[in-house]
């Protein structure tokens, strides 16, 4: 009996070892986009790349690979960065890969990326963002609305 009752308290310690053990590696499905898209869930896949200079660029997209956006900032760490001109666009495709749909930002309302936290060790950056856009359409009198509000995201920058 004190065999296999030492037997099982093994188990548990070499379970609860290896359970409570973190990998140091992350992988890609903890980079994320999310947010409510007008009112609802929406997720989508993150990714970062640098372009010359200071500027980051973030991209989100879909698992079904038929909606993105990105978001342009120059960054400069933590902090609020407003988003004004082309710094932010959304796109819809077909199945196909065709662009279907394109927004641009709607000038009339506030879009913003907020940088809570970035690592220097592992180059992870997260934080929030809420983005107002506007179908980018010839007929100045469409006014199609879209708008990514309570945005969270979880990225790794380029090494």
């Amino acid at each position: 009996m004190k065999k296999v009752l030492m037997l099982v308290c093994c188990t548990i310690c070499i379970v609860t070892i290896y359970s409570c053990h973190k990998d140091s590696r992350v992988v890609p499905a903890d980079y994320y986009f999310k947010a409510s898209k007008n009112g609802a869930s929406w997720g989508a896949q993150g990714s970062t790349s640098t372009i010359p200079g200071d500027s980051l660029k973030l991209t989100a997209l879909t698992a079904t690979g038929d909606e993105q956006f990105y978001i342009d900032i120059k960054f400069n760490g933590n902090g609020t960065y407003p988003l004004t001109g082309k710094q932010a666009a959304f796109f819809t495709t077909t199945g196909m890969g065709a662009l279907a749909i394109s927004y641009k930002l709607d000038f009339t309302s506030i879009s913003s990326i907020t940088i809570k936290s970035y690592s220097t060790k592992t180059h992870i950056i997260s934080g929030t963002f809420q983005l107002n856009l506007i179908k980018d359409s010839n007929n100045p009198n469409e006014y199609v609305p879209l708008q990514f509000n309570n945005g969270i995201f979880r990225v790794k920058l380029p090494d």
